[in-house]
């Protein structure tokens, strides 16, 4: 009996053979599929009703609604859904139910992976396991290790099967997360340098993917570095920077085709989700390869749909807070109020004021980074409070020498222009060429005398950068909240104007 293979082969000339061998292996290989994206929440799961209040815009509701109409266009098997970090802290409604609305939304949205960000810290390692066995999300966190015995917090990365494809989600979080949050809430956790851990991992995770997404929370410039170095990468999505990237960051070669991963991210606060529409080619012998994608940054706008489940969820969460009183009015801002981070900010001054004076120091520090937005004209709620001064925290007093002091002060000076930029009360600081002249009260700094000074716990345990702090063993706890101390002083102020304002910061 005669082979029927053969029979097909033979009446093929020799170029057609040629022809089919060289189609051959691309039949059947090439896959489709939807990357969705946001990063860097920060507890907006309600619309931001800024700049204009009449025309709200992001919110879970509309998001929800937009990314069940795109699984519905491309069918549900098609589509991955990933955030690159910070879920937590930012609104009332986050830090009043400790970030689990916002863990109730991404479970009900339907998130297929999350990166740990350094909020997702704020309320401790513990309530993050208690999160992660509540709700379904899946946390990864590639480079973050128990201390104890070096065993990953979450899990490295999880798998996503698409048709087709084994898709590969691995999770790197900022290695510099114990200078972001509270030490005591990492106290038991290791931050690794993701690059090293993306090499070992690579090893073992190809035995299970073809196609790898790294969701970071480390910003641009270190999503740049990590895809030079990690080839083997298809797609970085990142976060912490809040970029919005109307286009991804590629690489390409001589021929127009990609070199290394494709690095996207989407602003911050769910005012828009990223949409990767990709092709990939390849076999598990030569390697996947991304051969073309579309790649859009969709704004939530008023316009789009709200989501009636995801509605009915934050009016449930919103009701528990009713007697929060969130809408009573606390002061008026009688003009628009900058938050420097390279000099004297008004809530900076009121906020380092109301520290020292309940503390009873000679001085207080808090780093401008407390504070996170600007302060507007009109009536300034609570609720307001809460999203511009987020981070409640207690505050602490330190006996240190005026040399102490005077080299903290100097490191503030190197880091005008950031977070970490000190408010100060109870000090007055010049600079004139590299001299630095301080002031306390009235009298000059002295290098040998003691001083009382009072931060918030996140500075005294060395957030930030300041190190020094950490090893200043003559401290006490006083029982009293930074927040609360603001509130106080806020209520107590019918109206808040630049005229408030004393130079105290005099740098050139």
């Amino acid at each position: 009996m005669r082979d029927p293979l053969k029979l097909f082969f033979q009446p093929l000339s020799f170029s057609l053979i040629s022809l089919f061998i060289l189609i051959a292996p691309c039949f059947g290989r090439e896959s489709h599929f939807t990357l969705l994206f946001t990063n860097d929440q920060l507890g907006q799961v309600e619309p931001v009703k800024e700049p204009d209040p009449s025309k709200p815009v992001g919110g879970a509701a509309r998001r929800m609604a937009l990314i069940e109409k795109i699984r519905q266009e491309v069918g549900p098997s098609n589509v991955i859904l990933v955030d690159g970090g910070d879920l937590f802290t930012g609104t009332a409604l986050s830090d009043l139910t400790k970030g689990e609305v916002d863990c109730a939304a991404y479970q009900l949205i339907g998130y297929d992976a999350v990166v740990l960000g350094e909020h997702d810290f704020d309320e401790g390692e513990k309530t993050l396991l208690t999160f992660e066995k509540d709700y379904k999300i899946h946390w990864v966190s590639a480079n973050v290790v128990e201390r104890s015995d070096s065993q990953n917090f979450m899990k490295s990365y999880v798998l996503k099967r698409i048709p087709g494809l084994r898709v590969g989600i691995i999770g790197f979080t900022n290695p510099d997360t114990p200078q972001l949050t509270k030490r005591e809430n990492i106290s038991g956790l290791l931050f690794n340098p993701p690059s090293d851990v993306a090499k070992g991992l690579h090893s073992i995770l190809k035995k299970d993917a073809d196609f790898f997404i790294a969701l970071t929370h480390e910003g641009l410039e270190a999503d740049k570095k990590l895809a030079k170095e990690n080839g083997f990468l298809h797609v970085i999505v990142g976060g912490y920077s809040r970029d919005v990237l109307n286009d991804p960051v590629i690489q390409t070669n001589q021929e127009g085709k990609l070199v290394g991963p494709l690095i996207a991210q989407a602003g911050s606060h769910g005012l828009y989700l990223g949409r990767l529409d990709l092709t990939v080619d390849g076999d598990k012998k030569h390697g996947y390869a991304i051969q073309d994608y579309k790649y859009q940054l969709i704004p939530i706008t008023s316009d789009l749909p709200e989501d009636p489940q995801m509605l009915a969820l934050l009016d449930k969460y919103e009701k528990k807070l009713k007697g929060q009183s969130l809408d009573e009015v606390l002061t008026s801002i009688t003009g628009p109020q900058i938050n420097n981070e390279r000099g004297d900010s008004l809530l900076g001054e009121i906020t380092a004021d109301a520290v020292r004076k309940a503390s009873g120091a000679d001085a207080a520090l808090i780093q401008s980074g407390a504070i996170v937005s600007d302060l507007k004209a009109g009536p300034f709620t609570r609720e307001n409070l809460y999203e511009t001064f987020p981070y409640e925290d207690d505050v602490v007093t330190i006996n240190m020498s005026g040399k102490a002091l005077r080299k903290i002060i100097q490191e503030s000076v190197k880091k005008a222009g950031d977070g970490g930029f000190l408010q100060i009360s109870g000090l007055v600081v010049t600079q004139s060429g590299a001299d630095l002249s301080i002031m306390v009260g009235t009298t000059p700094l002295k290098d040998r005398e003691k001083y009382k000074v009072a931060t918030n716990g996140f500075l005294a345990e060395g957030g930030s950068g300041y190190d020094d702090f950490r090893q200043m063993n003559d401290r006490e706890k006083t029982g009293l909240m930074v927040r609360a101390l603001l509130e106080d002083t806020l209520k107590s102020t019918p109206t808040l104007s630049s005229d408030r304002f004393e130079k105290r910061w005099n740098l050139p």
